[in-house]
């Protein structure tokens, strides 16, 4: 695939960001992460899968390790059945 052919892809996933944005600011700043759609243990589990198959196939995952980690750490303080912007929170904390 070149770069031009990647251009539309881009374009639809920039299209679908303002919502998101604006969702995640509302969780954000009422301290509030619904996890009913997507909870954290679930984008957890698909984050190792990422990890084990991009290692596999000798691609690097170390940002992605790192996010499982950072996942890994929410799970650990309580907060697997929330969203995972929860997550933010988790980092802020000292």
């Amino acid at each position: 695939m070149t770069a031009g052919e990647l251009v539309p892809f881009a374009a639809g996933i920039a299209a679908i960001l303002p919502p998101i944005f604006e969702e995640g600011a509302a969780e954000m700043d009422t301290g509030i992460f619904p996890g009913d759609v997507n909870p954290i243990t679930s984008a957890m589990s698909s984050m190792a899968h990422i990890v084990h198959t991009s290692e596999a196939h000798g691609i690097d995952a170390g940002v992605m390790r790192a996010a499982e980690g950072m996942a890994r750490r929410a799970v650990g303080l309580g907060h697997g059945a929330d969203g995972f912007l929860r997550v933010a929170e988790v980092l802020g904390r000292r």
